[in-house]
């Protein structure tokens, strides 16, 4: 973590070339506030593409790619990407930062996001910097140019949250996040099952995985289905809304 620069430095030597920006957000009023802001307030930035997730976008930029294709880097790709964790897609954030760094784009993430294993994920997945959306407007600004750069940047305060908070050592598979995505929507363990195409064995497992990773970043014992889905959504390990608390099985053996 080190290495991503705290916005009380300075933001070195600007460069004066034209930086094409693309923006990935679902909430239309934050993509007019960007391009009015940066037409307003910046000579050297330029939002040039916009599109509500990671699929429109790469398709406005590759029209002629089938449905499904694996992303390509391109030339009409812009330098910089903002993009919100907090879209509605229904995709992981990792998966959308590797399309984007497939594509040949830096990524820097804008969002209001701070859970800490959702904001992890999106850095292990190679995303270049982090800041908050209720950051000053002029952060943003040195981070879009630090990005450009290869510079990776990150908000102090969105820093030490990822570093301080214990929260963010606990790290799930894919697959082990699928199960509880399921779990959550309170199927039952055949039922996931059927749908992974896994065994019930397997479920419980994955389950159980789940449990160790936070018992072994000390976040303790969690005895329940519901203890476990809970904080798997308010970590960001998971996205989907649970089920009622009342509606989910206590029992492992479900």
């Amino acid at each position: 973590m080190s290495a991503f620069r705290d916005e009380h430095q300075g933001n070195g030597g600007r460069s004066e070339a034209r930086i094409a920006v693309a923006a990935v957000d679902d909430h239309p009023v934050v993509l007019l506030g960007l391009q009015a802001y940066f037409a307003e307030h910046t000579t050297d930035i330029e939002l040039v593409h916009v599109a509500p997730d990671v699929d429109a976008l790469l398709a406005g930029l590759h029209p002629h790619s089938p449905p499904g294709a694996l992303p390509m880097a391109s030339p009409a790709m812009p330098s910089v990407v903002l993009l919100d964790l907090r879209l509605r897609d229904g995709n992981a954030v990792d998966d959308n930062v590797r399309r984007l760094r497939a594509a040949g784009a830096r990524v820097l993430v804008f969002t209001t996001e701070h859970r800490p294993a959702a904001v992890r994920r999106a850095l292990d997945a190679g995303a270049a910097g982090l800041v908050l959306k209720e950051d000053p407007e002029g952060r943003l600004v040195d981070a879009i140019r630090a990005v450009h750069g290869g510079e990776p940047y990150l908000s102090s305060r969105l820093a030490h949250a990822i570093v301080t908070d214990p929260r963010g050592a606990v790290r799930l598979s894919g697959q082990e996040r699928r199960v509880l995505e399921l779990i959550a929507r309170g199927l039952p363990h055949r039922q996931v099952a059927r749908m992974l195409h896994i065994t019930e064995d397997t479920v419980r497992t994955y389950r159980k995985r789940a449990i160790e990773a936070y018992a072994a970043a000390g976040e303790g014992l969690l005895e329940d289905n519901r203890q476990l889905v809970w904080r798997a959504v308010a970590d960001g390990h998971i996205d989907l809304a649970p089920a009622p608390a009342d509606d989910l099985p206590d029992s492992p053996g479900w």
